[in-house]
């Protein structure tokens, strides 16, 4: 049987019981066992392991689970501080349990944000060779022209970044403040920022509506809503994925 050799740290992180970084000093400190035996190793055969421990507690996976999320503007999507900055889990509920998100938004931006307590399934959205598109409605200061509606219909390179082909289609058509649709396949850091302003063009709000067949709907914004386990399914359904693709199960 062919090794799959994985980062033991990552492993335990999955597990949703502490982070990256957290569970490296764990091993170090050897509080870490697998199938029994303290291991001290950073890498371990994962088709090999049975049971992890940590302080001789076994570690258990938790059920696959999917949150919906209307990130209001002013917060960054960031487990750690960062100065004087407030984070999203700020508004979470006590103990809510340890997630990633899908696609962060940045402070400035609001709108749709998936979380999930499995990083495998974020991963698979935020891959762009999964060209999984994110929708987005954006209030400019600027007016699209016919140029920019070509330009950006094709691959573009910005600051010496390659950013590819979006969907951009005019809601409001003034000579300044408009409003668009901005549709991405690719999910870049500050993709719409950089590509608007590249053509003079001055984002002034920025709201993501959709991730794939994740949508904001009527959602306010501070809401936080568990997707329902048949919900879940149809949308990996439509996503081309199984459940089963996922090391974790959905259960009750």
């Amino acid at each position: 049987m062919k090794k799959k050799v994985e980062r033991v740290a990552k492993l335990i992180s999955h597990y949703g019981f502490c982070s990256r970084k957290e569970a490296e000093n764990f091993i170090i400190s050897g509080k870490v066992k697998i199938n029994g035996e303290i291991n001290k190793q950073f890498v371990f055969d994962s088709k090999k392991i049975k049971t992890i421990q940590i302080n001789n507690k076994i570690l258990l996976k938790p059920f696959f689970k999917v949150w919906v999320f209307n990130k209001p503007n002013g917060y960054i999507c960031s487990n750690a501080r960062q100065g004087n900055k407030k984070i999203i889990f700020d508004l979470f509920p006590k103990n809510f349990p340890r997630v990633v998100s899908a696609g962060r938004l940045d402070l400035n931006s609001e709108g749709l944000l998936l979380l999930s307590n499995n990083p495998e399934f974020t991963s698979y959205l935020e891959n762009p060779k999964n060209k999984i598109q994110r929708k987005y409605n954006v209030k400019i200061s600027g007016k699209i022209t016919e140029d920019i509606l070509v330009k950006t219909r094709k691959k573009m390179i910005i600051k010496d970044t390659i950013y590819q082909p979006i969907i951009l289609k005019k809601i409001t058509n003034k000579e300044n403040n408009n409003f668009v649709e901005i549709t991405l396949f690719e999910g870049k850091n500050r993709e719409i920022r950089e590509i608007l302003n590249h053509f003079g063009l001055m984002v002034k709000k920025l709201k993501r509506l959709e991730f794939g067949p994740f949508k904001l709907g009527n959602l306010q914004i501070g809401d936080l809503i568990e997707i329902k386990k048949e919900v879940l399914e149809k949308k990996c359904k439509i996503l081309g994925i199984r459940i089963e693709n996922f090391k974790w199960d959905i259960q009750g």
